[in-house]
């Protein structure tokens, strides 16, 4: 993937004690920030794969963007993302990226448990979760990329996509609890 394409960034602003909270998009290039998308994803739900999906549907920019950023598989809790259900919808790549070390083990015992409190199906998020579960350190960045870009890629977009993801972050934390703070 070359220097250049159209990213899609996405973050979530914090949960507070809702059903559904608010989901920011920024589309970018080259630093530039072309767009801003909104929706809304279930907290701890199953409909983050088809929202994103729907959000590159009706919008401009759909057919042009390339890659779709967030930091780690999880919106709004514990509501994962299909990756290669959006990928096989949208065309798109898809990159992750986090500043910590992520613990499959961990996500995967917060999943058991949510699924005994609320009753919702604990095999498909496991599957998500499996083939999600090897995240590589980028030396040159400092963060855990998980993508299915090849290296040369990630190397290629990652200075644009962390700009995009923490200014997805800003707005959508901003949005809704009137003061943005922290960082990807």
């Amino acid at each position: 993937m070359k220097s250049g394409v159209r990213i899609l960034a996405l973050a979530t602003a914090p949960i507070q004690h809702r059903r559904t909270t608010l989901l920011i998009g920024i589309v970018g290039r080259d630093g530039i920030v072309e767009g801003v998308l909104s929706s809304r994803v279930s907290v701890d739900g199953t409909d983050a794969t088809s929202k994103i999906i729907r959000m590159l549907r009706n919008t401009r920019f759909g057919e042009q963007i390339r890659v779709i950023a967030t930091n780690g598989i999880a919106l709004a809790g514990l509501n994962l993302i299909d990756t290669v259900k959006l990928e096989n919808h949208t065309g798109t790549k898809f990159l992750s990226l986090t500043r910590t070390k992520p613990h499959p083990a961990k996500l995967a015992a917060a999943l058991k448990h949510h699924s005994k409190i609320k009753g919702v199906g604990v095999e498909e998020r496991m599957i998500l979760l499996d083939r999600f579960r090897k995240m590589d350190q980028n030396r040159s960045s400092g963060f855990y990329v998980q993508s299915s870009l090849d290296d040369v890629g990630v190397r290629n977009i990652i200075t644009s996509a962390v700009k995009l993801l923490r200014l997805a972050h800003i707005i959508a934390r901003g949005v809704s609890t009137g003061e943005s703070k922290g960082r990807i």
